[in-house]
């Protein structure tokens, strides 16, 4: 059984140090002695302390995921479909969704190269997740599935589970493409400050999502 007791400071730096440089050449191209060296720590310490690369690479994902609180965590339940005020509160609900989602992909601005590194090893740990990787991820997922899941439930009942996954899939992509194409859309706009108002881009998907799920409440036509 691998010992825990670590120096929290040397944990940290550690840590730190193994999410720049998964995030820069992945799992099999990084070694422990270079990120050890970047911790300003013996390679040693990996082993002992980490299990080796793997048990470093999972302690890397598990802070990834802990650095900020999610904004999605806090937003209000949604009542099962067909009870009062379901079909009201989804409605909402999928707007707070995309407008907390966005806001937490967005909330690194490149100022902190540990947390641009977490990105970019997030984004490439979910394009092609590592078996040993995939627990930690699925637990880290499911409460943004639910929820979102739970929004088109009561949004559209008519749609069987194939349909409302594909649904799920299509508003979820577009706000992953946006955040992870962030540097291309800028060179494309000639504009490296792009977007300085992410409110109008949140407000465009959410618009976007709604017309795309048939919601007619969310655009009522004027009376003629």
């Amino acid at each position: 059984m691998c010992p825990l007791a670590l120096p929290q400071d040397t944990r940290t730096r550690l840590i730190e140090s193994a999410i720049l440089h998964f995030a820069a050449k992945g799992f099999d191209g990084t070694g422990i002695r270079e990120i050890a060296k970047g911790a300003q720590a013996n390679s040693a310490l990996v082993t002992y302390h980490f299990c080796g690369k793997e048990g470093l690479y999972l302690e890397a994902l598990k802070a990834i995921f802990s650095r900020k609180a999610s904004p999605v965590a806090e937003l209000a339940s949604i009542p099962p479909a067909g009870t009062p005020g379901a079909r009201k509160a989804a409605l909402q609900g999928l707007q707070n969704y995309i407008r907390a989602f966005i806001t937490e992909l967005m909330s690194c601005d490149g100022s902190d190269p540990v947390d641009e590194a977490a990105m970019i090893l997030m984004a490439r740990e979910m394009q092609a997740p590592r078996p040993a990787s995939v627990p930690l991820l699925m637990e880290h997922v499911k409460p943004y599935v639910t929820y979102l899941m739970n929004c088109l439930q009561v949004l559209r009942p008519d749609l069987d589970e194939e349909a409302l996954f594909s649904m799920g899939v299509s508003i979820q992509g577009q706000m992953l493409h946006f955040r992870n194409s962030l540097g291309i859309i800028r060179l494309i706009r000639g504009n490296p400050a792009y977007p300085e108002d992410l409110s109008q881009v949140i407000e465009h998907y959410i618009a976007f999502s709604l017309r795309g799920l048939g919601v007619p409440e969310a655009f009522p036509q004027p009376r003629t």
